[in-house]
């Protein structure tokens, strides 16, 4: 049988997962993640969990079919509860909302210490980084892909310690402004089109938009120390 193809977007996270982890791929759809990873040697064991049933079976399927019953689990349940037996290193939470993603994590039944959370949410990635920045998560690595559209893929670890960051940090990623990275300027200018949209809302409806200023500026001085 031959070796799973991944996009750039999932080629991505496989690499931010640690040589010889213990995966748990949280909404797995077809389990191709860990089947890859497992191909490729770079972890020793995984559990492909899913909330929906028929994406299960699928991924059930894909594992048989390339002879990695032994190393691959597969699991019903909501997010991660009941993940914890079988003991994760490394977390991925990829394609799904940055509320919902929130919400996993919250519900989660782990011990999350030592754990490395990737996650990679479709939406709302500003929520996201806040919820992680306000619940004690240390964001340790950030990535911004290509495929048909952009998307951001944020690795963070539970340190139990509180931060904050500045509204465009939150929406771009601290770690993305400092790396540079040749996707930068083209996120920048959606985000920027994005919030000068909102603010021109709020100003049309004459609501306040305090907030929305201050992000713009930020979002603008960015893009300016690009250029330098």
């Amino acid at each position: 049988m031959a070796n799973i193809v991944l996009d750039n977007r999932m080629t991505c996270i496989a690499e931010c997962v640690r040589r010889g982890a213990v995966l748990a791929d949280i909404g797995t759809d077809h389990g191709k993640l860990p089947v890859y990873l497992a191909q490729t040697g770079r972890i020793s064991r995984a559990v492909a969990a899913d909330i929906n049933d028929m994406p299960l079976k699928k991924a059930e399927s894909n594992i048989e079919k390339h002879g990695l019953s032994a190393v691959i689990d597969t699991c019903l349940t909501d997010g991660l509860v009941g993940i914890e037996k079988y003991s994760p290193t490394d977390v991925v939470i990829a394609g799904m909302g940055g509320e919902l993603i929130e919400n996993i994590l919250e519900k989660a039944t782990i011990d999350k210490n030592g754990v490395k959370f990737i996650l990679q949410p479709m939406t709302k990635e500003d929520s996201l980084r806040q919820y992680l920045c306000e619940n004690g998560y240390e964001i340790i690595d950030e990535y911004i892909v290509k495929e048909g559209k952009i998307y951001q893929i944020i690795c963070a670890v539970y340190n139990g310690m509180i931060t904050k960051m500045e509204s465009s940090e939150y929406l771009l990623g601290r770690i993305n402004i400092e790396k540079r990275c040749d996707l930068l300027g083209e996120l920048l200018e959606k985000v920027i089109k994005r919030t000068k949209a909102k603010l021109d809302g709020k100003a049309s409806a004459g609501i306040e938009a305090e907030d929305e200023k201050k992000c713009l500026d930020e979002l603008i001085k960015i893009s300016e120390n690009m250029r330098v």
